[in-house]
């Protein structure tokens, strides 16, 4: 056999082994790349679900506030009611010293 017949078994052996070698290393990245996307897979369905957990947080605290400014809005009213009955009861102590002083100097 010729030597150039040699030199060409040896460049297709060479690149048999180079393509082989390169066959394993991308099946090795896809074997990561399957174990990263079902990674990037369970944090999206981790996201989904914490994603669900705040917003039913979100609506009860919702309601929280609602019941608050509902019962702020009662509170004001109280609030009123208790400034006239403040004012009312200073009037009538005012008007019951009258008339005691008033009595007094009859006397």
């Amino acid at each position: 056999m010729p030597w150039w017949t040699w030199a060409a078994l040896v460049f297709f052996g060479a690149a048999v082994l180079a393509a082989a070698v390169l066959v394993v290393l991308a099946l090795l990245g896809m074997r990561r790349l399957a174990k990263t996307g079902a990674q990037v897979e369970a944090g999206l369905e981790d996201l989904a679900r914490k994603s669900e957990e705040l917003e039913a947080r979100l609506a009860h605290a919702d309601e929280r506030a609602q019941l608050v400014e509902r019962k702020l809005a009662h509170l004001d009213g109280s609030l009123e009611r208790l400034s006239v009955l403040t004012w009312a009861l200073g009037d009538v102590s005012r008007a019951v010293s009258d008339l005691r002083s008033t009595v007094m100097l009859r006397k």
